[in-house]
């Protein structure tokens, strides 16, 4: 009966101390957060951003929380993302452990997703290949992509000292943006316009992999070859809109 006793005063100084959260391992974060665009060859299956985004929407930690769009963010994102997140963890293949949403949402476990997706941009970043710019949107005769009507950019956020590599990322947009504007000129050449349908998504996703790796305490030099793509994109777009044909 002590025991016992001992038992409920326990439980009732604190929900966790009776409720133990499972903490999933990295083969496990990357098993439910694969990106449903995978084949079969890929060695290190890339992991879906916005899974990522939805878990630190749910996390409750106010750093986790910072720099997330609304349509994450936001009430009715957070309401999508519980649906998509339910979804992932309803999935057998995706969840054979049945982890919780509580437990895949918990502060400890998103912050090693998001180490997870940081070590795999790092290592497509660092893959020289990974910063050419498709030799296919700068050719003829390939089919030409829309472009997409106003697409912008996320501000960076402003708690993260990216410092040089930050500002040869904005170069970039600016430069992407302003491709999007030339592409929808009457007259335009196709080499532009597939350029600037695929700028856009290119370019959000290094900054995503900038952030992260920034938040992370990541050194400049590191930043540095992030922002390799940015710099190439950005060379890539002057000649495009100066009439160039690289």
């Amino acid at each position: 009966m002590k025991k016992l006793a001992l038992m409920i005063g326990v439980c009732a100084l604190g929900a966790t101390a009776c409720s133990h959260l499972r903490e999933p391992t990295d083969a496990q974060l990357t098993t439910l957060l694969r990106s449903n665009r995978i084949t079969a060859t890929d060695a290190a299956p890339p992991l879906d951003q916005r899974a990522i985004g939805c878990l630190r929407a749910w996390s409750g930690d106010a750093t986790l929380l910072k720099g997330l769009p609304m349509n994450i963010a936001g009430e009715d994102g957070k309401k999508a993302c519980h649906t998509e997140l339910d979804t992932r963890l309803a999935d057998a293949a995706r969840n054979p452990d049945k982890f919780t949403f509580a437990e895949v949402t918990a502060p400890k476990a998103v912050r090693r997703a998001l180490g997870l997706q940081e070590t795999r941009n790092l290592a497509e970043l660092a893959n020289p290949t990974a910063q050419e710019i498709p030799p296919a949107l700068l050719h003829k005769n390939v089919p030409t992509a829309p472009v997409p009507p106003g697409a912008t950019f996320a501000p960076t956020d402003p708690t993260i000292d990216l410092g040089l590599a930050g500002t040869q990322l904005k170069e970039a947009q600016s430069l992407c943006e302003q491709t999007q504007q030339a592409a929808a000129a009457p007259g335009a050449k196709d080499n532009l316009k597939r350029y600037a349908a695929f700028c856009v998504g290119n370019l959000r996703r290094l900054q995503a992999t900038m952030e992260i790796a920034g938040k992370n305490g990541r050194a400049q030099p590191e930043l540095q070859k992030i922002a390799t793509g940015a710099n190439n994109m950005a060379t890539v777009a002057r000649n495009l809109l100066a009439g160039g044909k690289k």
